[in-house]
């Protein structure tokens, strides 16, 4: 059992929300400690905080305060491991906050600690991960001349084991590959199977299907919920929650969205016609972007004709018109296209960095 270092998660009850969001997308915790100028505990933030803060179309420049959790789950420090076990598991909640005698904060316990350590098991999950791994990876064309994209190495493992291994700690044990450009050389990396702990199937393209046509592929073998991810993402998002949220609000599809700020480092004009109205500083603006991670229902496959190239959001929208459920799970996490040069090197600098904190 580790008691995490909080130092970099702790905020008072001023701060705004959008600034609670950047801590959040950069910081592994995923949750904010909110706390007065003694250090006394006021309240939390977490992940579904800010979805519902976003679902509510709240203001992000409100103060974090307007979205805590007060009251959270807490234990004195030093904690009870075991009680700090059944207390996650009683409320459902994956952080609790550690006070001193005088309900000043002490540190935080991460469930994650637990199920690193051995001391929980994690669910494992029927619905298998069906992996878009055929691209050619043409935006790193560099490394892509000799090894497919899902093999490029970020830190000691390429990109599609980072990604499988990340799914495989919230228990998910089976994996569909969807492969083309250099397929025999994914297949033989995976050849030791058996040690991995979890189950590699491959569905071969003739040709390229895009993000959502090679999905077409399982059909018949694709028979309950199931996920899919592009191959060039990274994120540390809590895959059981996604499913989750896709099952309770009965969707046939949803979109893992990541709340991403955007600044703009320039004076924004505000005009009618020539005149201008107002000049806005430097402002920033919070987007919800597709993280290339969707949960989906089986009976979508059949939107898509055998052999035809067809893209996720195309197959996402053709399925709303069709009077289908789509929606958008909001999370803050690290995210990052590694398919981009720039996403690549930010993505190899913050697995050092998990590694150093580790």
């Amino acid at each position: 059992m580790t008691i995490a270092e909080y130092e970099q998660v702790l905020v008072g009850k001023d701060i705004p929300i959008i600034d609670a969001v950047k801590i959040m997308n950069t910081h592994p915790m995923q949750i904010l400690i909110v706390a007065d100028d003694r250090r006394k505990l006021l309240g939390v933030v977490t992940d579904g905080d800010v979805r519902r803060a976003l679902l509510d179309s709240r203001s992000f420049s409100e103060p974090v305060e307007a979205i805590m959790t007060r009251n959270p789950v807490t234990l004195r420090n030093p904690p009870d491991k075991h009680q700090a076990i059944q207390l996650m598991k009683k409320h459902d909640i994956r952080h609790i906050p550690l006070t001193d005698g005088e309900g000043r904060i002490a540190g935080i316990l991460l469930w994650r600690d637990f199920y690193q350590n051995g001391d929980v098991d994690v669910l494992e999950k029927t619905s298998p991960v069906f992996i878009m791994a055929g691209g050619k990876g043409k935006r790193l064309d560099v490394f892509t001349k000799i090894l497919p994209k899902p093999l490029i190495p970020v830190g000691d493992k390429p990109i599609i084991e980072h990604i499988m291994d990340h799914f495989h700690r919230f228990g998910f044990q089976r994996f569909l590959l969807s492969l083309n450009y250099k397929a025999e050389m994914i297949r033989l990396y995976f050849a030791d199977n058996g040690q991995r702990g979890y189950q590699v199937e491959y569905l071969q393209e003739k040709d390229p299907l895009g993000t959502a046509g090679s999905l077409a592929l399982g059909r018949g073998v694709l028979n309950e919920t199931f996920v899919v991810s592009n191959c060039d993402v990274l994120v540390d998002a809590n895959m059981e929650r996604l499913l989750q949220y896709h099952k309770e609000n009965f969707n046939d599809a949803t979109i893992l969205g990541i709340i991403r700020n955007v600044e703009i480092p320039y004076g924004v004009l505000k005009t009618k016609m020539a005149d201008v109205e107002d000049i806005i500083e430097k402002p920033e603006y919070h987007f919800v972007i597709n993280s290339g991670i969707y949960v989906l229902e089986p009976h979508l496959i059949d939107l898509i004709d055998e052999g035809q190239r067809v893209d996720m959001p195309e197959l996402l929208l053709k399925a709303r018109k069709k009077g289908f459920k789509v929606q958008s799970c909001p999370m803050t996490c690290s995210w990052f296209d590694v398919g981009q040069w720039g996403e690549y090197k930010r993505a190899i600098q913050h697995m050092s960095s998990l590694e150093i904190e580790h």
